[in-house]
This record gives C-alpha cells, structure tokens and sequence, in this order.
C-alpha cells in the first residue's frame, strides 16, 4: 500500500508541475501521435480530437509536417482524423496538426530498413528517482550524443502519459525523438514486424525483459542479471557503441 501511496503521490506532484509549466498544452483538444515509418513508403498521420474528456468526432484537423501543409480531413466517430504522407527521405519529420484554436505537435521517424534503434525507458532511466521530477545528471547530454549515431525512441511506462512525459522532455532540454507507448513490451514487437532492429534498452528490468527475444545491449541503473548496470549516461553513451 505504501509503494501505490507513494506513485500516486509522484504522479499527481508530476501533473502539477507540468500543468502550470504548461497549462494550454496540457490541455489541449488534439493530439498528434508519434510514428516510426520507411522513408518512400506511405504512412497514416493520426491526429485525435476531444472535447474536454471525451472524443469528438466531425472536428476539421490540419496536417502540417515540417512547416508545409499536406491537406486537412474530418475526425471520424472514433475521433481520429488521419492523413497519409510519404516522407521522401530517412530523419526526422515534425507534425502539426490544427484544429480550431487547438493545436500539438509529433514527431515522425524515418529510417532505413533494418535500422538499429535505441529504447529509452524515460521513467526507468531519465528520471532522478530521489527527486522524482529531475533529470538524471547529464542525461540530456549523453542522449544528443547517443542520437548523433543511433536512432532514438523515447518509451512511455507508468503513471505518466505520453503528453506529459513530452513536455517534461522539452523542459529538460532533451533531442526530439518519438514517444511510443511501452504497452508491456508490445512495442518491441511491433518494431520487429516493421524489419527494425533493437541496438539497445535503457530502463527498468521488466522494460529489458519485455525485449528478451530479440538481440540488443541492455543498461539498466538497478541491478539485473540480464543487463550490464550503471550508475550514470556517461557510461550508457560511453559503451553503446
């Protein structure tokens, strides 16, 4: 009862500080999900609209990638309004998606088949745990530099959604990269089915163990048997080579 007394208390502290740090995004009525994709070849751009709590459907969204608009379309009854785009080369691509006074940003990812990617656990790894909103020391750095050689994804694990752990990446001066929900090691999966390759998890050890059946370098600030432990990203980026 204490561990669950203590991660609801992290939590709602978390959502505090991120709703005042950033109270009209956090609030926004559309969301704009992050995407990993081939360059070449076609993918569905998502955007979901709301209206306070709930989805709203009939809702007209624009789609914009890298400062260029690609069209607009109607959120459907399941909320969503989509868009396909092919981007024409491997990097990063920023999406932004409108709707009325409300608007959100994405990332899209595009990299060559059988890339090799590197999982950042963002709860399991960047976090200072003794301080609950901090960023580990030189965490920020190490990850532009790992981002200069590999491509990075950022994993969304726990109690803080994917909205929130983007603004706490932007505050903490953090690379744009994708966040892409854990969903108990799902991700990983999926990655595989697209051709990817795993070049290394930082996180919690159920994060690493979720991957198990794939190939890849695992770091791990806690002590597990299946993962080399570290005290600090100066080593992670020094040994992810």
């Amino acid at each position: 009862m204490a561990m669950i007394s203590n991660k609801w208390t992290r939590f709602i502290f978390l959502c505090t500080i991120l709703f005042c740090t950033f109270p009209a995004d956090a609030l926004s009525d559309v969301i704009v999900y992050d995407i990993v994709a081939f360059p070449g070849e076609e993918v569905m751009l998502k955007a979901e609209t709301r209206g306070g709590l709930f989805k709203s459907r009939g809702e007209l969204v624009e789609f914009i990638v890298n400062r260029r608009s690609i069209g607009k379309n109607l959120s459907g009854s399941d909320g969503f309004a989509v868009k396909w785009f092919v981007p024409l080369t491997a990097g990063l691509y920023k999406i932004n998606a409108i709707c009325g006074d409300d608007k959100d940003s994405g990332i899209l990812l595009a990299v060559g088949k059988k890339t090799k990617i590197v999982f950042i656990d963002v709860e399991g790894s960047l976090l200072e745990e003794t301080f609950g909103i901090r960023a580990r020391p030189g965490s920020a750095k190490a990850v532009q530099k790992i981002q200069k050689r590999f491509p990075v994804v950022f994993l969304q694990k726990g109690l803080m959604g994917v909205k929130a752990i983007k603004l706490w990446l932007k505050k903490n001066d953090f690379p744009l990269a994708p966040v892409l929900p854990w969903n108990r090691g799902d991700v990983f999966g999926e990655i595989a089915e697209k051709g990817l390759k795993i070049k290394a998890v930082v996180g919690k050890p159920e994060v690493i163990e979720s991957a198990e059946m794939h190939k890849f370098q695992a770091f791990s600030f806690d002590s597990m048997e299946d993962a080399e432990e570290v005290e600090n990203w100066e080593e992670v980026e020094k040994k992810l080579k």
